[in-house]
């Protein structure tokens, strides 16, 4: 631990720091005593970190870090016209070795609005779909989104990643929605270029999507979707709420269609069949919040195209580089890598003090046992957020929650938000 701070303390002198949630300013501002910056077109957050990371195959423990800065703007126009951009920027290194520097163009589009219920946004936005907390089937554009992992945590992978470049159109009524998104083909292949916008990975194939949002009572919203992708067949989508109380929320995301299996379509090999099938995938839980700040939720998820039982023997048992390829495969769609997995996640706000927040949450695969577990202290005050997270895997080197090596790891950063 002396190591990770040592190496903190370098990497916060003469450096900027770096942005772990798209929104975190916004909810500071909420919380904090003044909010200084609500009415700014544009509010920017820095980030250093430093970790200490610890293996289990005998290998010596590394250190390294990051330091990044993340924008966002929104800003007005015209009566009808606004703007937004969103921009993180981030340089890892690691202690003894070279650095890197990876920019991630979030967003950047225009919005046009007539004043009441038509609105249209025309450029690069981050669509996020879904009510699931950690596993999304209806998000049809997180595939190939994420630059960077600066952090496991479900909801900064959901906002630290590219968004697709797009036509959306939105009609609003009191009850509901209709959303209509044409996102064409620009590049055919991802580009990990240092500053690339990378469009050839959330834009490698001409998409669109139909979504319909109606609220039928004041506990019961239900969402409809459809979704294409040329030379796919049409996917479709349901995203369902229920209030069972005034503490308890019960949801179930569902997504199905005819395709190809994970496997095949990582191309995995010929002995895996290319014929499509109708496959099911879902995301369902419940959270439960108390009356001291404490959110818990439990998810099932299940995705019916991931290998069963036979078919991740068969892959992990087989040449290490197909199974390297369907595990970077399915990690690039952000689809379960075997059939089920459970999720648990806790967060709680002002533990024992004041602007003291926890959050943990634990991932487990019942096929091959295997689980991850995450935790994260943070304590703000207005404008400086300092935290410390750790994360450990545990299962077999070929197991879906524990990737060799790497076993146990600590991050401890401090942000500053402008």
């Amino acid at each position: 631990m002396r190591t990770l701070w040592m190496w903190l303390l370098l990497s916060a002198s003469g450096s900027v720091f770096g942005q772990q949630d798209d929104e975190a300013a916004l909810a500071l501002a909420d919380r904090a005593e003044t909010q200084p910056s609500a009415q700014r077109a544009c509010l920017e957050y820095a980030e250093a970190a430093a970790t200490d990371t610890t293996y289990s195959d005998g290998a010596a423990s590394s250190s390294g870090g990051r330091t990044s800065f993340n924008i966002r703007c929104d800003d007005a126009l015209a009566p009808q016209w606004r703007a937004v951009f969103s921009d993180r920027i981030d340089y890892f290194f690691e202690r003894g070795g070279s650095g890197e520097v990876v920019n991630t163009l979030k967003e950047a589009y225009l919005s046009w609005r007539d004043g009441g219920t038509q609105l249209v946004d025309v450029g690069r936005v981050n669509v996020r779909e879904g009510v699931g907390f950690a596993y999304n089937p209806t998000d049809y554009f997180r595939a190939n989104a994420i630059r960077t992992v600066i952090s496991i945590d479900p909801n900064t992978l959901r906002d630290e990643r590219l968004g697709t470049l797009m036509a959306r159109s939105q009609t609003l009524w009191s009850s509901g929605s209709l959303t209509a998104i044409l996102a064409p083909k620009v590049g055919a292949e991802p580009n990990d270029s240092s500053f690339s916008p990378d469009f050839g990975a959330t834009n490698g194939q001409s998409r669109w999507l139909v979504v319909l949002s109606q609220r039928l009572t004041d506990a019961l919203q239900p969402q409809l979707s459809l979704t294409g992708t040329e030379h796919q067949s049409p996917q479709a989508g349901l995203n369902l709420t229920y209030l069972l109380n005034r503490a308890t929320v019960a949801y179930l995301e569902w997504s199905g269609g005819r395709s190809p299996s994970n496997l095949a379509l990582s191309g995995y090999g010929p002995s895996v069949s290319s014929d499509t099938s109708f496959y099911s995938r879902l995301s369902t839980g419940v959270t439960y919040t108390t009356s001291f700040k404490l959110s818990v939720t439990l998810e099932y998820e299940y995705d019916g195209a991931a290998p069963d039982e036979n078919e991740w023997w068969m892959a992990r048992s087989g040449p290490l580089a197909t199974y390297v390829q369907y595990r970077e495969f399915a990690a690039n769609q952000a689809e379960l890598a075997t059939r089920q997995n459970i999720f648990a996640y806790a967060h709680w706000d002002d533990v024992v003090i004041p602007h003291l927040g926890l959050t943990a949450f634990a991932r487990y695969d019942p096929l091959d046992q295997s689980h991850v577990t995450w935790a994260e202290a943070r304590y703000y005050w207005p404008h400086v957020d300092i935290a410390l997270q750790w994360q450990r895997n545990a299962g077999d080197a070929t197991s879906d929650l524990a990737p060799w090596p790497k076993r146990q790891s600590w991050l401890a950063l401090v942000g500053y938000y402008f």
